[in-house]
């Protein structure tokens, strides 16, 4: 499936390159009879012809690599699952949520290219906008370090009681804890952490699931929902390289969320995982590259 997705988008910037060609002839063109906005214009044609045809290229290698070496679907498996407990609401003593699973993966298939625990950012916000989304005020100190490649690297878990510990502010003034989390299905948002802790009650077939969570609104009023159905899983994570939570499940019409829930880090890390996994890393030192 993988090979026939870059196969299209290979196909797709061919059909770029294309017409960027025919831009870049009828500029020319115009640019020797003393055009100067076409003379202009033809820089950036070409500039972006020119980033065009390397990224054609570049895929055109990485196209031979996924069918040399992972084109077998053992070749495809970086782990397994050791661990799955059922899920459960109302967890003592805190009475949150438990839906986590643990899997051993296989480093031969990560190394030399470990980054450690990260999210990417993704390009669906604009590296400035999204540092003014956490930071909205200029007299509201920033702490938050943009990574220059969009891998945002997680060095520690906000402490459960931080939650509700506001540390910057909203563009009006008032005191907040920005987060943000790549899912699924919205990639990547920014919302807001409530200060207090929800208590939940969903309804099923066979009865009521209760269970207290950590709760995150969307941004502001005219924000989109901070996650939608299948976002669940993400890691819910704050501006200084912190785990925050874990995505659970969210409330609100239809198939968007105006609330979004999620299990506190320091609880599911320290409770239950290394509970049962003593042993387990969560951060560890990245060999440097060179």
């Amino acid at each position: 499936m993988l090979v026939l997705v870059q196969m299209a988008f290979i196909g797709t910037l061919n059909n770029t390159v294309t017409v960027l060609e025919k831009s870049v002839k009828s500029r020319a063109a115009r640019a020797e009879r003393g055009d100067q906005q076409a003379a202009a214009d033809l820089v950036k044609f070409q500039q972006n012809l020119d980033d065009t045809k390397a990224t054609i290229a570049e895929l055109r290698k990485f196209f031979a690599t996924l069918k040399k070496d992972w084109s077998e679907v053992n070749n495809r498996i970086i782990g397994h699952v050791v661990w799955s407990p059922p899920i459960t609401g109302l967890t003592a003593p805190h009475g949150y949520t438990r839906d986590v699973c643990v899997i051993k993966l296989d480093k031969e298939k990560f190394l030399p290219n470990l980054r450690g625990n990260a999210i990417d950012l993704g390009t669906e916000i604009e590296s400035g906008k999204f540092m003014s989304l956490l930071y909205p005020r200029y007299d509201a100190p920033s702490e938050f370090d943009y990574p220059e490649d969009r891998i945002y690297l997680l060095k520690v878990i906000l402490a459960a009681a931080k939650i509700k510990e506001p540390n910057s502010q909203d563009i009006k003034g008032d005191p907040t804890r920005f987060v943000f989390k790549r899912g699924l299905t919205t990639r990547t948002t920014v919302g807001r952490l409530n200060g207090f802790e929800s208590c939940t009650r969903r309804y099923g077939p066979l009865g009521h699931f209760d269970s207290v969570e950590a709760a995150v609104y969307p941004y502001d009023n005219d924000s989109d929902p901070f996650s939608r159905a299948g976002d669940s899983g993400a890691a819910i994570v704050g501006a200084n390289n912190d785990f925050v939570a874990q995505l659970t499940s969210g409330t609100g019409p239809t198939n968007s969320s105006d609330i979004t829930y999620g299990t506190p880090m320091e609880w599911l890390w320290h409770d239950v995982i290394k509970a049962k996994f003593p042993n387990a890393v969560l951060f560890f030192d990245v060999p440097a590259s060179n």
